[in-house]
């Protein structure tokens, strides 16, 4: 089995050599673990529009990783979600159907804690007004993975419980 894991001493300097094919090849326990070395990234650093890119979908870990890798990298290719549109404290989901554009899923943009305890983030919280009720279970984490590129992880409230359903970059 290939290790995935970058080793704490190389993290700073590796991570401008990760590349999203590389981080969707991983595991989302191993995604888990970097996530949780990261740094917040900063409310100005997310203004604007931010292409998305998914890495990992809970589930799906029992499929080889360059499998996995092949499989959500056509799934990104593919102009449906474009990734996130932030405006000051608020941000939406960018969606691209045929001819329209669309924003839909809004959140409120926020420093906060991790859900998990591990230090602060910049928390993309979903329960708000303009969302229909199955929207507002999903809260999303982001910290900084290098400049100009966001490590994001999607999860949704189940009551007390926090269930991790994936993960995804942006960028600038």
């Amino acid at each position: 089995m290939t290790e995935h894991r970058l080793q704490p001493s190389a993290r700073a300097s590796s991570l401008h050599a990760v590349d999203p094919a590389s981080l969707s090849r991983m595991p989302i326990a191993a995604l888990d673990e970097l996530f949780a070395e990261l740094e917040p990234a900063s409310l100005a650093q997310l203004q604007g529009h931010k292409r998305g890119r998914v890495l990992a979908v809970t589930g799906f870990d029992w499929v080889p990783g360059v499998a996995r890798s092949a499989l959500l990298g056509f799934i990104n290719q593919l102009p449906i979600w474009r990734g996130e549109v932030f405006e000051g404290e608020f941000g939406t989901n960018a969606w691209l159907l045929p001819g329209h554009r669309l924003e839909f899923a809004r959140y409120l943009v926020r420093e906060a804690p991790a859900l998990d305890g591990s230090g602060p983030v910049i928390r993309l919280d979903y329960d708000v007004a303009a969302n229909p009720k199955p929207l507002r279970r999903i809260v999303g984490e982001l910290r900084i993975l290098a400049p100009g590129l966001f490590l994001v992880r999607m999860q949704l409230m189940w009551g007390t419980r926090v269930v991790r359903a994936s993960y995804f970059t942006l960028s600038s």
